[in-house]
C-alpha cells in the first residue's frame, strides 16, 4: 500500500498522466513515482473516488485502488472463509486461496510447508505424506507435487491479481515487481537472477528442471 502522492511542482511543461492535458501554473498537482496527475484524475479505478492525500494500492496499466475497494476485492480463504488482506502470506492451489496458516494436514493439523508434497483427499481436505501413510500406499486421494517431471519454465511478464497482489520469489522470498520479467516454473515465480539450480548453480531459463523438496534443480542434478 502506498501513501498519498507528493506535490512538488516541476519547472518544465508537464502533462497529466491520466487525461494528458497540460498543467497550467495554477493547476493543483499530485505526483506519484515521477508521474503527474490532476487531483480529480488521481482516483480509484473501481469507485472513482479521489485518492489525493489518501492511502492507495497501485495496479497494472497505471491504475490505482482505494483501501476500501482493495479490501473488498481480496480473495477468500477456502478454509476459514475469511479474506486474505494484501501483504498476508497466502497459498493458491487449483485456483483456491488459503492463508498460509490455514493450509494444514487434516490429521496432525501441522502446516504443510510451501514446496512440499501433500495428498489431496478430494473432499476439500489435505494430508501430509506422513499422515497419509504414503510409504505403504494406504491412503485415499491423490498425491500432489509442484512438478514431478522435468519441464521447461518460461520468462513471463508479472501481473498483479485482482486485489493488487504480486507474487513472491520462491527462492529469495522477496516480491517480484509487477510489469517486470520473471521466470515462472509451474505455478511459482522467480527473479531472473534467482532462477538457477540449487546444486550446480546453472541458469534454468532454457533448461528442463523440477522442484525437489523446497529446491529447484536442473534435469542433470535431479
Amino acid at each position: 500500500m502506498s501513501g498519498g502522492p507528493t506535490t512538488n511542482r516541476p519547472l518544465t511543461k508537464t502533462y497529466c498522466e491520466s487525461c494528458r492535458k497540460l498543467f497550467t501554473p495554477r493547476d493543483p498537482m499530485q505526483i506519484y513515482q515521477d508521474r503527474y496527475y490532476h487531483p480529480q484524475c488521481f482516483c480509484c479505478s473501481q469507485c472513482g473516488n479521489s485518492l489525493a492525500g489518501k492511502p492507495f494500492y497501485p495496479k497494472p496499466n497505471n491504475q490505482f485502488q482505494c483501501e476500501s475497494c482493495n479490501n473488498a476485492l481480496a480473495p477468500i480463504c477456502i478454509m476459514c472463509n475469511q479474506k486474505i488482506p494484501s501483504g498476508t502470506t497466502a497459498k493458491r492451489y487449483k485456483d483456491r486461496h488459503f492463508h498460509g496458516d490455514c493450509f494444514r494436514c487434516c490429521k496432525c493439523i501441522a502446516v504443510i510447508p510451501d514446496g512440499h508434497n501433500f495428498v489431496d483427499m478430494l473432499d476439500g481436505r489435505f494430508q501430509c505424506l506422513t499422515c497419509s501413510k504414503h510409504v505403504t500406499g494406504m491412503y485415499q486421494g491423490k498425491e500432489h507435487a509442484p512438478c514431478l517431471e522435468n519441464t521447461y519454465g518460461e520468462i513471463t511478464m508479472v501481473q498483479c491479481d485482482q486485489a493488487g497482489r504480486i507474487p513472491i520469489c520462491d527462492k529469495c522470498t522477496r516480491p517480484v515487481p509487477s510489469e517486470e520479467e520473471a521466470f515462472k516454473h509451474d505455478t511459482r515465480y522467480y527473479h531472473l537472477d534467482c532462477a538457477h539450480c540449487n546444486r550446480c548453480r546453472k541458469k534454468l531459463l532454457r533448461i528442463p528442471c523440477r522442484k525437489l523438496g523446497s529446491a529447484l534443480v536442473c534435469h542433470t542434478c535431479s
